[in-house]
């Protein structure tokens, strides 16, 4: 049993309680959360950590299997010329560093206070990982595919990789679209299907920069040109003369949970019709992603203001330098100062937590709960406050 205290504890799901103090057995698990003001005795044998105690952290949008491309690409250069180095480098490199480097990254959340990741996977090299149980995660297997005559074909190698999942006993798994853009209809259709079927979690990128738009209103900028490129066979493709999410929204199921990922250009339009066409919407923020790539990050003021819920994740190391959920709150509390601390750790731990149907278990300090703990330090204790010099270090 161990007894916890900090200068403020978080229990997320409450107020801030000032010299709180947090009660956890040896396996982790909640077993009180103390406010001092509450009693009239003096708790013996309490370890102090400055700064503030939370839950730990969840990432609901991450790429395991990209671990390896860390500083490889260069910052700032827009989406279509980051993916054009994407897959270059993704033919080049030998399976055993990718395997290395990916334990590297999976300690590297786990030191930095992560307890729970959505992860995108467009292979089974993550298997084995997840397998070891040192994080919790959800698998959302990736689909590609534009061209209407390979969709039963894209979907049956999902279909293959999901039933491995549950046949190694992982059942947090999902079939899921990259992008409005790179699925077809007929791709579409069967991924809905079987997410009605399975009740699955969905999770898409979404508006990353404005070739998304150009392309459903009349098939300009530069995805034609990419997928020329990449020999992807662009011809069915007809725009729609409509918003990328209207236009593919009739091939999304309605109730399922879905997770709209970065959203860097969506405007007012563009989410008022997520919010009243998707009964179970939520929002991840990948801020430092955003930058790194497009220069540019989300309007967070209207998420807010359209009272969206919102998530945080990393995305990889091909677009991030750390795989950090504090850091990407920093990035957004330094753009964004009128927001409070309270808030944005409410988006980086109970509500990531929901999304992923495992608020049971993490995303804040209640009784019977095994969320992790962190301890942040170097903050503005004054203004309650994160500041550059801000770090999480897992303590429980």
């Amino acid at each position: 049993m161990r007894k916890l205290t900090a200068d403020w504890i978080f229990p997320v799901s409450s107020a801030p309680i000032k010299d709180g103090i947090l009660v956890v057995d040896d396996s982790g698990r909640i077993t009180d959360v103390i406010n001092p003001e509450h009693t009239n005795y003096k708790i013996a044998d309490t370890e102090y950590f400055p700064g503030i105690i939370c839950p730990g952290f969840v990432n609901t949008h991450c790429h395991l299997e990209l671990s390896h491309f860390k500083n490889k690409i260069p910052e700032k250069i827009g989406l279509n010329a980051f993916l054009t180095f994407l897959d270059e480098i993704r033919k080049q490199t030998q399976a055993e560093f990718r395997e290395e480097t990916m334990y590297l990254t999976e300690k590297e959340m786990l030191n930095n206070g992560i307890i729970a990741v959505g992860d995108i996977s467009n292979t089974l090299d993550t298997l084995e990982i997840k397998q070891e149980g040192k994080l919790y995660y959800h698998t959302f297997v990736e689909v590609f595919g534009s061209d209407p005559q390979q969709a039963r074909f894209r979907f049956g190698y999902a279909k293959e990789i999901f039933d491995f999942y549950h046949s190694n006993g992982l059942s947090a798994v999902s079939i899921v679209p990259h992008s409005p853009y790179s699925v077809s209809n007929q791709l579409f259709e069967l991924i809905k299907q079987h997410a009605i079927a399975n009740n699955s979690l969905l999770s898409m990128h979404h508006q990353e920069n404005e070739d998304e738009n150009l392309l459903f209103i009349n098939k300009t900028g530069n995805i034609p040109k990419r997928m020329k490129n990449y020999g992807v066979d662009f011809f069915a493709f007809q725009p729609t003369g409509k918003r990328p999410l209207e236009s593919v929204a009739p091939f999304l199921p309605e109730g399922n949970p879905i997770l709209l990922v970065h959203n860097t250009i969506s405007q007012e339009e563009d989410m008022i019709f997520a919010s009243e066409h998707f009964k179970n919407l939520w929002l991840a923020l990948c801020p430092n992603a955003n930058l790194y790539i497009e220069n540019r990050l989300p309007d967070i003021p209207l998420f807010r203001r359209l009272n969206l819920r919102l998530t945080i994740g990393t995305d990889s190391f091909a677009s991030n330098h750390h795989l950090s959920v504090l850091e990407e709150m920093k990035t957004i509390l330094q753009n964004f100062p009128e927001l409070q601390l309270q808030e944005i750790l409410t988006w980086a731990t109970i509500n990531g937590a929901k999304f992923l149907h495992a608020d049971k278990l993490f995303g804040s300090f209640e009784k019977g709960k095994i969320p992790g703990v962190v301890s942040i330090n170097d903050l503005d204790l004054e203004h309650l406050s994160l500041t550059k010099a801000s770090k999480a270090q897992r303590i429980c």
